[in-house]
């Protein structure tokens, strides 16, 4: 790995050490010299001083560093409410700050590094820290929410771990060529059976890190139980990140096994969470929950689409950012409403938003409508370029007609719900007027612009490595 790929994961983590050493007053300017970071290597990518390995790498770095940024924004103020209603102490909120930076950290490594056992062990350092960050409120259900989270995934990543050298021993080729940036394929021909084992073992094992159905189990606890931007990291980022290792090992796979054995997982998988995601959406009565199941639906798009091919593709890649942004809206949204109406359950008195937290609500019904992939939003583009490109190969019409009946039925779900939140009120001495701090608001307004006109503003903004990625991913056997 050269040196550049490791900078930027290095200093953040170098960051979180200082967290845990330095004053509990320090952590703020800490949490703020991360963003910092972010900020230059954005800025040194964007004026060609920093060389990622290919233009995936690119794109998903960009979308890692803009949502954390977002997320540490937001996190500043919720954490400050959330720490006053718990009753932490300045130990307890130094170990959030740490945690959330080596999150942040291994989710820059999962974007950038190419080398497959470090790609792994990137996926696990954000398992393990976010493990702890679900379980910071410390009370009953987030230690539950973790320790469900921390078995099950820990489970899949053996699987992902033993699968991926069993696929890549496979091919013949030493272990020192594991990197998908520059394979070099073995001189045999490699046992196509054994690659074929190992690479379902390990889409496997990274499913239960995406939350893909049926590996699903975790996910709906961690997010209702985690801090708002934890739950927003976890859904916009560390899932997706989990499915774009899963894309990078088949490519290297696909010369000695038919693309179309490894797809057809993909494919399973997406419907799947669908299927699962369909089943439970109408029922959720806690606006974490909802989100989190909404997670599901939205990681099984992605996979649906890698799955795919073509067209597709090019729209799950896509659909990371309108799916990311979307979704650390909406989850920070749901913090926002859990700390202004001390629950964000539609049954204990999160209800009349809009007449009671304009803003609050307002936002709530932006996202809402964003992620059930009504036009103008950003996922209405993605979306529609998953679905389309489904179409164009005759093997996925049938699959793309029950995925396409799916969201018919998870779209129906979300409206059926939403309502409990804007507008059936609560009961007549509960309707007064909540305050709006400024300081929850803002990064949301933000998002709120990303999620309106990012749809087709941001391949605008980043038009030559929009365009590069298209043709890369167009080119793919995958």
């Amino acid at each position: 790995m050269s040196i550049s790929l490791a900078l930027p994961v290095v200093i953040l983590v170098v960051l979180a050490v200082f967290i845990l050493a330095a004053p509990a007053s320090w952590t703020i300017w800490l949490e703020r010299m991360a963003m910092g970071v972010l900020v230059v290597f954005l800025a040194l990518l964007a004026g060609g001083q920093w060389r990622l390995p290919d233009a995936l790498a690119t794109w998903f770095y960009l979308v890692v560093a803009v949502i954390s940024l977002f997320a540490l924004w937001f996190s500043e103020p919720y954490i400050r409410r959330e720490s006053d209603h718990w009753h932490w102490n300045g130990v307890q909120g130094k170990q959030y700050g740490s945690l959330l930076l080596i999150f942040i950290a291994s989710l820059v490594a999962v974007a950038i590094w190419t080398n497959f056992l470090w790609l792994w062990l990137a996926i696990e350092a954000a398992t393990l820290s976010s493990v702890f960050l679900v379980g910071t409120p410390r009370d009953r259900g987030a230690i539950e929410a973790a320790w469900k989270y921390l078995l099950v995934t820990e489970a899949g990543g053996l699987a992902a771990l033993v699968g991926t050298a069993v696929a890549l021993t496979a091919t013949g080729d030493p272990v020192s060529h594991w990197n998908y940036a520059s394979w070099v394929y073995g001189q045999h021909v490699g046992n196509a059976r054994w690659i074929l084992i190992g690479a379902y073992m390990a889409m496997i094992g990274y499913a239960t890190k995406a939350g893909l159905a049926p590996f699903h189990t975790w996910l709906p606890d961690a997010h209702s139980e985690a801090p708002a931007p934890v739950s927003a990291l976890l859904s916009g980022l560390k899932l997706a990140g989990a499915v774009v290792i899963v894309y990078h090992l088949f490519g290297v796979l696909t010369p000695t096994v038919p693309a179309q054995n490894l797809k057809d997982g993909l494919v399973i998988l997406g419907l799947l969470s669908l299927l699962v995601a369909a089943a439970f959406v109408a029922f959720q009565t806690d606006l974490k929950r909802l989100w989190a199941y909404s997670s599901i639906e939205h990681i099984g798009l992605i996979s649906l689409g890698m799955g795919f091919g073509g067209i597709a593709l090019v729209g799950a890649v896509f659909h990371i950012w309108t799916h990311a942004s979307s979704k650390t809206l909406l989850f920070q949204n749901a913090g926002t409403v859990r700390l202004l109406y001390h629950t964000s359950k539609s049954t204990q008195g999160a209800k009349a938003l809009l007449a009671r937290t304009p803003w609050t609500g307002g936002m709530l019904a932006l996202g809402s409508a964003a992620i059930v992939g009504l036009p103008p939003f950003a996922p209405f583009w993605s979306e529609w370029l998953i679905l389309v490109g489904g179409f164009q190969a005759a093997s996925n019409r049938i699959p793309d007609i029950i995925a396409v009946g799916l969201l018919v039925v998870i779209f129906s779900g979300i409206a059926l719900r939403i309502p409990n939140w804007l507008w059936v009120p609560g009961s007549h001495d509960r309707q007064e007027k909540i305050r709006e701090p400024w300081g929850l608001m803002a990064p949301n307004l933000f998002l709120a612009l990303l999620v309106l006109a990012g749809g087709i503003g941001v391949p605008i903004l980043v038009h030559p490595l929009w365009h590069h990625l298209t043709r890369e991913l167009l080119k793919s056997p995958i």
